[in-house]
């Protein structure tokens, strides 16, 4: 059981955990000046999707996710406040994940404005699928269904929608025979 002379030890390991769920923001927005001053150059790389690999060991698409959401989180950060929102207590997510559906946005205001309505409706932080469901509100499309799976005799069909369906299966599997 731990006791009072224990606190200290509480005190640091918080401490460490805030910065560990901190750290994709600041490797994003160092990947973000990385590529903006282009220092990935020194290496003495032609081609910043070969550097990521061999620097870095992620791919290029996911280093600039990560710089992505870094820059949504600190606009977020300064804007909040601003706004007067209720939200104005910002906390980075502890992870990238709920901030990269704000891509699809293209104002500052839209992606504030998405994010605090999805961190209403969840009543604390929002996560990647709650987020997403409200930039799709915003830009006016509809999600796709989930994709459905049929037993037939002899085999099982997984009907998976696209953005051209109206969400029938019967129109799909007619569309798949033509």
């Amino acid at each position: 059981m731990p006791t009072e002379a224990d606190r200290p030890e509480l005190e640091r390991l918080v401490v460490v955990v805030k910065r560990g769920m901190a750290a994709w923001a600041e490797a994003g927005l160092a990947i973000k000046a990385l590529k903006d001053k282009q220092l990935w150059r020194l290496d003495g790389h032609k081609v910043w999707d070969d550097w990521c690999h061999e620097r870095l060991g992620v791919s290029p698409r996911r280093a600039l996710q990560l710089a992505e959401a870094a820059a949504f989180g600190r606009e977020l950060a300064e804007t909040l406040p601003k706004i007067g929102s209720t939200a104005s207590a910002f906390q980075l997510p502890p992870t990238p994940a709920p901030l990269e559906p704000l891509a699809a946005l293209e104002t500052v205001e839209d992606r504030v404005a998405a994010y605090v309505e999805a961190a209403q409706d969840a009543g604390g932080m929002p996560t990647r699928e709650q987020v997403k469901r409200v930039v799709a509100k915003r830009k006016g499309k509809k999600p796709l269904p989930k994709p459905r799976r049929y037993r037939v005799p002899g085999a099982t069909v997984l009907v998976t929608f696209n953005a051209k369906s109206n969400g029938s299966v019967l129109d799909a599997l007619m569309a798949a025979i033509k």
